[in-house]
């Protein structure tokens, strides 16, 4: 990373070779299907472990308890393949444009991996997952409402064209956090007036240096 990174004193969300690597050792076994946005995937179906494979597309992770934006996902993925989830967490995967996805049992996928000898790759691609569940936590246990917003603006810049440009920060806080809509739109005008981020329309055009503390 470089010393100037304006990201370098956050946490960060791991990305792993050994992800992509299964995938395209699983994938010639597997059968995808191309489905819409707003498609719902859940982790635990019918009280079954299920692995699910998204080979392209925009993706998030939601809990329907309360709808509440668990994170962004990165894709090609896998997910639900080591059984790291409980079966109440009630976590789903939601589709936002047109997906290339495939499902199968958590048990199957594992049988799959097995067979084609890739363990190392199931290994290297949990290693990963559990460190950004690691990092998830520490971001959303942050000391104060300006550090999980700051945190959460520069997720928003990472995000592809189809969410940052078509979701205003505060829906993309809100959404992600149990922040009051006062404390996140108070803040937010207070950057903006500071000259810190740019917003045309809500939408995060801009962010020009967020301090660490505010």
């Amino acid at each position: 990373m470089k010393p100037n990174d304006p990201h370098e004193d956050l946490p960060q969300m791991h990305h792993s070779q050994a992800t992509l690597d299964l995938i395209d050792k699983m994938s010639p076994h597997l059968h995808f299907e191309t489905v819409p946005p707003r498609r719902r995937f859940y982790y635990v179906d019918r009280g079954i472990h299920m692995c699910i494979v998204i080979r392209s597309g925009v993706i998030r992770v939601r809990r329907d308890t309360d709808e509440i934006v668990i994170s962004s996902v990165p894709v090609p993925n896998i997910m639900g393949i080591g059984n790291l989830m409980p079966k109440s967490s009630g976590l789903f995967i939601e589709t936002l444009s047109e997906c290339e996805v495939a499902t199968l049992t958590a048990a199957d996928a594992q049988q799959l991996v097995g067979e084609l000898n890739a363990w190392n790759l199931l290994a290297g691609h949990i290693t990963k997952v559990a460190n950004n569940l690691f990092v998830h936590s520490i971001i959303m246990t942050a000391p104060t409402a300006y550090e999980i917003i700051r945190f959460q603006l520069y997720e928003l810049m990472r995000e592809k064209p189809e969410i940052r440009e078509t979701t205003s920060a505060a829906k993309y806080i809100l959404q992600r956090t149990r922040l009051s809509r006062s404390t996140v739109m108070k803040i937010l005008a207070q950057l903006k007036q500071g000259d810190f981020i740019e917003l045309d329309d809500g939408m995060l055009k801009v962010i020009n240096k967020l301090p660490k503390k505010y």
